[in-house]
């Protein structure tokens, strides 16, 4: 019977793994993502690996001979629990194989804020409080411009603490 596993691999070496895997013609599977970075000076949109340094396996348990996996190039390993290599339930790899676009790419949704949006704080020491968007730090970090004191300051929130006004 086939079943996912999940493989770990050598820091920034999983796109290699991946390419790897699949020349030995092993069923893989690597959910990736857009993010935002800039480089420089200029902000680009990247693919990168949704779970770094992670990447899923279709293997048969029984009569699949594993060893080549260990020896492939950015491998560093199965996914163990002690002795035991447990299987990634199916419903979640379904789930991930049905969300991603033709470039294997899961959509991460970001809020189309514009600078001087009004946002509410809507959780921690700030939670009530109200802030203009400021602009953006990362991938899911949001800069407010806040009157603190009487004097207009900038400060980092996760986006998924805040909401429009």
């Amino acid at each position: 019977m086939k079943r996912w596993y999940a493989i770990y691999c050598k820091p920034r070496e999983d796109e290699r793994a991946e390419l790897h895997l699949d020349h030995q013609a092993f069923e893989v599977f690597r959910p990736k993502h857009r993010v935002r970075r800039k480089r420089r000076g200029a902000m680009t949109t990247l693919i990168e690996s949704l779970f770094p340094r992670y990447l899923f396996i279709h293997l048969d348990d029984v009569s699949q001979n594993w060893a080549p996996i260990r020896s492939t190039r950015g491998v560093a390993g199965m996914v163990r629990w002690g002795d035991h290599v447990p299987p990634v339930p199916e419903p979640v790899i379904d789930c991930l194989r049905r969300n991603v676009d033709e470039v294997g790419c899961i959509p991460t949704p970001q809020a189309d804020y514009q600078k001087g949006d009004r946002l509410v704080i809507q959780e921690g020491a700030f939670a009530g409080h109200q802030g203009l968007f400021y602009g953006r730090r990362g991938e899911d970090r949001v800069m407010l411009l806040l009157e603190v004191m009487k004097q207009p300051q900038t400060m980092v929130f996760p986006e998924a603490s805040l909401a429009r006004g």
